[in-house]
């Protein structure tokens, strides 16, 4: 389904509505206050919802396309914004800020500076003489003070509890043997800026955090949280914290369903007239609604089926209806710093303003490349769906050709169906099985169509789940 079409007012909309809205009654208790929004499936597709390969049990990769997706502005029904991710919006966004003093307690911290040029002089010459190279940043100073407290502490320690310790070398347990000659001309420098040395503490500690959680993204490691995907990459951390198995076990539970029926006549040529379960109707050109590929003729149901003299309804049933909750798991600044997800930073920078005002905070550098920050702009990402089995299809059509019908399908090997713009059958996402009955009485034939056994509670990786609606989440919309 082409995701620009819902810029404009579709039909697909009562649709999506209708399934958000039953999927919102089934699953009240899961959602709490997080209700379910309306979502467009775009080329993406629907959720591959095993997210953990069963083969090697690492990160499926479609899944992790899937959820590290953006969202795009401005749109109603919430869809992906084809070819962008939440991850690299981010990092776009932080890579703009900085942590700076007010100038009230700049001038602070340049006073303390002056009382201590010496012993700064004398950490910037044992450092170019042990370690070479003076650290680029800022200032060189705020360089060293960065990886002395982040690279040799284990778990990392702050400007100020050096100061207070009563043996530094505890903390600074990581030290490399040509650093041994910086620490103590180091603490020299520490004790002689006294009293402003927590000014010093918050450059050095809140630059060094925010750092990390962007190398985080540029350099994915292990150490640093990133995900092994089972296509061999180690990508930037994202979690689903719904077990497989429990999706699986939800999705085999049947008796909880959504049940969809469409009245379908034709208005004109080109036009069907589409009832929703009662309510009332919208038009669709006849190719955008549902196609039957039945022995060969991908046109059956427009030229067969739903015609000016026929009465049709299509019933769907999605069976298995679940929610399952991912998102970025939160940065963390506890021992040795994980993950990438830190909004402590932009939310602060969007509310020091560009230009930023005169305060001791979080500030964009340069000018911030989101300008809306509310749920219709561009910085979002969705943190949960919910999801069932590809739908089952029943097809009434009351027809004094009900007996053609009938025949047509009992010799047709195969039928591919696809749903406003989304294969059923006859492609990668399964085969359905069909079969057809007649009732003389009423002249009508109604056809069953059926997702394949795998497709329903798959358990491989490309197993797909059909989504009826969303959580999204835009995490600097209360900034």
């Amino acid at each position: 389904m082409d995701g620009s079409k819902f810029n404009e007012v579709t039909p697909a909309d009562q649709i999506i509505d209708y399934l958000k809205d039953q999927a919102n009654t089934i699953l009240s208790s899961a959602l709490g206050a997080s209700k379910l929004q309306g979502f467009a499936v775009t080329s993406l597709g629907n959720m591959p919802y095993v997210w953990q390969d069963p083969a090697n049990l690492k990160f499926n990769s479609q899944t992790y396309t899937w959820i590290k997706s953006n969202l795009r502005a401005s749109t109603v029904p919430y869809q992906f914004d084809p070819g962008t991710d939440f991850t690299n919006q981010y990092l776009n966004v932080a890579s703009k800020i900085g942590w700076s003093l007010s100038s009230a307690d700049q001038a602070k911290l340049n006073a303390a500076a002056a009382n201590a040029t010496q012993q700064q002089a004398a950490v910037l010459t044992t450092w170019q003489s042990q370690m070479g190279e003076l650290p680029s940043g800022s200032t060189p100073i705020n360089g060293i003070a960065e990886i002395v407290t982040t690279q040799w502490a284990n778990p990392p320690t702050t400007l100020t509890a050096l100061q207070n310790a009563v043996n530094p070398d505890s903390l600074l347990n990581n030290v490399p043997a040509s650093g041994g000659p910086v620490v103590p001309v180091f603490m020299n420098w520490i004790n002689a800026l006294g009293a402003a040395v927590p000014l010093q503490n918050q450059i050095t500690m809140n630059n060094a955090y925010l750092k990390a959680a962007i190398r985080a993204i540029q350099t994915p490691s292990a150490a640093n949280g990133a995900v092994a995907l089972n296509d061999g990459s180690l990508l930037p951390a994202y979690a689903v914290n719904t077990p497989v198995a429990d999706i699986e076990n939800a999705l085999k539970n049947t008796s909880t369903k959504i049940e969809l029926s469409m009245g379908v006549k034709r208005s004109t040529s080109d036009t069907f007239q589409v009832s929703v379960s009662g309510g009332g109707g919208f038009s669709v050109p006849v190719l955008d609604f549902l196609t039957l590929d039945v022995g060969g003729r991908s046109s059956y149901f427009s030229s067969d089926i739903a015609t000016t003299s026929n009465e049709t309804t299509v019933n769907m049933t999605f069976t298995g209806v679940n929610l399952v909750s991912y998102g970025p798991p939160a940065f963390s600044q506890a021992g040795e710093t994980k993950n990438w997800f830190w909004m402590d930073p932009v939310n602060e920078a969007i509310k020091s303003g560009y230009p930023a005002q005169d305060v001791s905070a979080f500030k964009f550098e340069s000018q911030p490349p989101v300008t809306d920050w509310s749920d219709s702009g561009p910085f979002g990402y969705l943190a949960g769906a919910a999801i069932s089995n590809y739908p089952s299809v029943e097809i009434v059509v009351k027809s004094s050709s009900y007996q053609q019908i009938e025949k047509t399908f009992q010799q047709s090997a195969s039928v591919g169906i696809s749903f406003f713009g989304i294969p059923l059958g006859g492609g990668k996402e399964g085969t359905y099985s069909h079969s057809v009955k007649t009732d003389s009485s009423s002249s009508t034939v109604t056809i069953t169509l059926t997702p394949p056994a795998s497709m329903v509670a798959g358990t491989v990786a490309d197993s797909r789940g059909w989504v009826l609606g969303v959580q999204p989440m835009f995490p600097a919309s209360k900034a």
